[in-house]
């Protein structure tokens, strides 16, 4: 044999070597892809519902790609559906919605798992909520009954908090009629332990009652709403409950359960926000964990075919080397394309963390400004231990001391206000009952309510404004 033709069966050997080391490796490769999706999907969907959404993120993510690779509808529809569930509970529903949206409806096997009722009810809540397509939204989750009447008819809760959701799809549509009757059914239906739907339920009876201007028993569904949220951590249905809370408190002028609604209502956006943002860094951070293996496994399949071709090498140096010089360039792009990625996420958790510190500085602000108030009364009540006839000027040097830039800028404003005038406006400000103020400025009740009135007049406030929500916005 010649040495032309051994170096052509040389080549020829290497060639086949090379490929039956790669099929197999490759082969190999998919089986335990396979397996790894199943076991990340299992493992996802468990850390969810211990409520570890960072860790369900992290197998969550990498058993979609799997899945996806692999062309497992089934399995990608389960783990795209859990996917939009994490989003959706730490209040980036625009994102649920979106990533919901990548994948069609499926009736899988595994009914277990729920995720084909949980993408009807989360379908109809975003066509409500950011398509505003009521019928649509009625249409999936009429669907979502139905599905639950089907395939889970030992498990009522789920089909009952639809049918609560149905409900205020039609409230929203303007079918109050609907709405009701839907209500007077699930009311009809056998209790069961887990009631979480009552939260739902009982706030569409209060929105009823309001639009009907039945206050009292607006007010006793909202009521037990808010009980019933928070008993299971519902934050969404507490914070609408409180929000229609306050604008009743309102229209009766009920300052103080006003102000005790609305710092209800304040506290309760704070820590839904600031939980929001501190998972979002933590799912970047997942994200870059995992950008980070498959970083390392690219760079491993990288050094697999290299030294494949260095086999190939003693037949087809030439290919060889234009194989690698390939390989390298691709490899080098690749790294260039994660280190940017890695640029922006920490650029992006930069963001959040600066506005994580934003919201704590606006925190504290907020408690100097009540320590401030929590002064001013106190040297209102020390004001009163005095008698009548010297109460009004030592009264106005404590306002104006603690509270000069308000008076100062009232003034500016409203000059043609009296001093009688400034002292009822600082201490409505302040939050205090129609009774201390009349005590304090040693007045009957009907002298403050034409103060009141008249005070209206002269800042020129229209007849469904509230005169204690206008002083605070000066």
């Amino acid at each position: 044999m010649t040495r032309k033709k051994l170096i052509v069966a040389s080549a020829v050997v290497a060639a086949a070597l090379c490929a039956g080391v790669t099929a197999w490796h490759y082969c190999s490769g998919e089986a335990g892809q396979k397996q790894s999706a199943q076991a990340l999907l299992a493992k996802g969907m468990a850390d969810f519902n211990r409520n570890d959404v960072v860790k369900a993120f992290g197998s969550l993510q990498q058993a979609a790609a799997a899945f996806k690779h692999e062309g497992d509808s089934d399995g990608l529809f389960e783990a795209t559906v859990y996917m939009a569930m994490l989003y959706d509970q730490i209040g980036q529903r625009d994102q649920a919605y979106r990533t919901l949206k990548t994948v069609e409806f499926r009736d899988v096997p595994n009914y277990k798992d729920y995720s084909s009722q949980y993408y009807l009810r989360l379908m109809g809540f975003y066509k409500s909520l950011f398509d505003r397509d009521y019928t649509s939204a009625e249409r999936f989750t009429r669907r979502a009954i139905e599905f639950s009447k089907e395939k889970y008819p030992a498990d009522a809760a789920y089909m009952y908090m639809d049918m609560a959701n149905l409900a205020e799809f039609y409230i929203m549509s303007g079918k109050t009629d609907s709405a009701r009757l839907m209500l007077d059914s699930l009311k009809r239906m056998a209790p069961v332990r887990r009631d979480i739907y009552l939260s739902e339920a009982y706030y569409c009876r209060g929105r009823l009652f309001m639009a009907e201007g039945k206050a009292d028993s607006a007010r006793r569904y909202l009521e037990a709403s808010i009980g019933v949220s928070r008993r299971y951590g519902s934050f969404d249905n507490e914070l609408m409950a409180l929000r229609l809370m306050t604008k009743i408190d309102s229209t009766a002028d009920d300052l103080g359960s006003y102000i005790a609604h609305q710092r209800a209502y304040d506290s309760l956006r704070e820590k839904i926000r600031g939980n929001e943002i501190h998972y979002r860094v933590a799912m970047l951070r997942e994200e870059h964990k995992i950008d980070m293996l498959k970083q390392q496994s690219a760079k491993s399949r990288t050094i697999f075919l290299l030294s494949l071709s260095v086999l190939a090498l003693v037949a087809l140096i030439l290919a060889a080397a234009f194989i690698y010089t390939l390989k390298r360039l691709k490899t080098r792009q690749e790294m260039a394309r994660l280190e940017k990625q890695r640029a922006d996420e920490a650029a992006m958790r930069e963001r959040l963390e600066n506005e994580l510190l934003q919201l704590k500085m606006e925190q504290q602000g907020r408690m100097l400004d009540h320590t401030q108030k929590e002064n001013i009364v106190m040297g209102i009540k020390l004001v009163e231990q005095g008698g009548d006839a010297d109460k009004m000027r030592p009264l106005d040097r404590v306002l104006k001391e603690t509270d000069k830039d308000f008076i100062r800028k009232l003034e500016t404003l409203y000059p043609q206000l009296s001093r009688n005038d400034i002292r009822l406006i600082c201490l409505i400000r302040l939050g205090m009952p129609s009774g201390e103020i009349s005590k304090l400025l040693n007045i009957t009740m009907d002298s403050l309510h034409k103060s009141r009135y008249r005070l209206r007049k002269k800042m020129g406030l229209e007849a469904g404004q509230i005169l204690e929500t206008f002083i605070n916005t000066i």
